[in-house]
């Protein structure tokens, strides 16, 4: 029988977390091999509320509210209005793709048969922001509108499920997207101001100032001298994070080395000699952390107070509290500096991640051994700063830009 995932009464931001698991697990690496992903998560939230890792550019924000109303337009109820607002949404994939810039286009390499739309990947993030003001949180996963109660409640209420001074549309949409997925400066100008009124004294509102622009080169969000001077207490959770980032990645690269041994020891070559591979990656990670002051004498107390307000899961979930405050104590202290020999913290690594994998982990399973790409879960935490980076540029882009204002569909 075929294996399948379902989930039947859960909130839109259950849903959410579950499709970044499910990105996630279809990249190359999983980021959560040692069941860290809830600290990770409220870390992210809390620098950057409504944005998620299956996001990529800013102008849907605008053009999911564009097609709900298209269909409001045309006085469609239930089922109607449903399938109305699902041909909208693959209308604007394929106006999209015509054009020469597809950078971020959702449904890039499926087109317009995609199966995620972008109505369920930035519904989260529409609540958040107050641009979907008629919100609605129980309806289940998937477009924003789930069946004929929710559509037609949408229909009724056209004036108050989005935002009152939402800009218009391009003209033609949804068959035609004029700009593509660039702002123009009234709409970037727009985004900006509900991005700042909803998710004020974040890291998200503060490189949206013009003077905070983000650069291309950053591979984090504290790279940007900007967020390195934050005001307080954003600038103490931008260097918690920091701090947090570079402590647990030495964990994940111990969890690679022990693959590696078990892989070479099992004779298997696909991998040429990760062993060798692992163990220079853990001594530079180590240099590194003798090179970062600020780990000595850390007080993580105020980090875990305000993850803990962030997602109150956290204070619950014990055996990962107790895992990341065993390995941040042998960081912090120096002990972490052999982590390759020693006893006691490859076998905290280990412990750690048959706990969480159970049958599934590799340590234990040679099937899946067979299967390791040679890095699991071994990139440095950071954040969804490359989904994020992406929207605010495109934001502070819009904002600058001399292109003339699309001629709206609204008189």
């Amino acid at each position: 029988m075929a294996s399948g995932l379902s989930w039947l009464d859960s909130s839109r931001e259950d849903q959410q977390r579950l499709r970044e698991l499910l990105k996630l697990f279809s990249d190359t690496e999983s980021r959560d091999e040692l069941g860290i992903g809830q600290v990770r998560d409220a870390f992210s939230d809390l620098l950057f509320p409504g944005t998620s890792v299956i996001q990529t550019r800013a102008r849907y924000l605008l053009i999911v509210p564009w097609c709900y109303e298209e269909a409001q337009r045309r006085g469609l109820r239930g089922d109607r209005f449903a399938a109305q607002v699902d041909r909208n949404e693959r209308k604007v994939i394929d106006a999209l793709l015509r054009r020469d810039d597809t950078e971020g286009v959702i449904g890039r390499r499926a087109g317009a048969g995609v199966r995620t739309l972008p109505s369920s990947i930035y519904a989260a993030a529409l609540l958040r922001y107050g641009i979907r003001t008629g919100a609605d949180d129980s309806a289940p996963g998937g477009p924003l509108t789930s069946g004929p109660a929710e559509a037609d409640e949408l229909t009724e209420r056209s004036g108050g499920v989005w935002h009152p001074t939402l800009p218009p549309p391009p003209a033609n949409f949804p068959t035609e997207v004029a700009g593509g997925l660039r702002l123009s400066p009234g709409e970037a100008r727009w985004l900006r101001e509900r991005l700042l009124t909803a998710a004020p004294s974040t890291l998200l509102a503060y490189l949206l100032q013009p003077e905070n622009r983000p650069g291309w080169e950053s591979t984090a969000p504290w790279d940007e001298p900007a967020a390195l001077v934050a005001p307080e207490p954003m600038g103490s959770l931008v260097r918690d994070a920091a701090r947090f980032s570079l402590a647990i990645h030495g964990a994940a690269l111990l969890y690679n080395l022990l693959i590696a041994e078990r892989y070479q020891a099992a004779g298997l070559t696909e991998h040429e000699e990760p062993v060798d591979w692992y163990r220079n990656e853990l001594k530079g990670w180590d240099d590194r952390v003798s090179a970062e002051r600020g780990l000595k004498g850390w007080d993580r107390s105020g980090m875990w107070d305000q993850l803990i307000h962030q997602n109150p899961r956290i204070a619950a979930n014990l055996a990962a509290r107790r895992f990341i405050d065993r390995w941040l104590d042998a960081v912090t202290s120096g002990a972490a500096g052999d982590a390759a020999d020693d006893q006691s913290l490859r076998n905290l690594v280990a412990e750690r991640e048959r706990s969480v994998k159970k049958s599934q982990s590799r340590l234990v399973n040679d099937k899946l051994l067979r299967t390791w790409s040679g890095a699991s879960g071994s990139r440095q935490l950071v954040f969804r700063w490359p989904q994020v980076r992406r929207i605010l540029v495109d934001i502070h882009d819009g904002c600058t830009a001399d292109l003339p204002e699309p001629a709206g569909a609204r008189a």
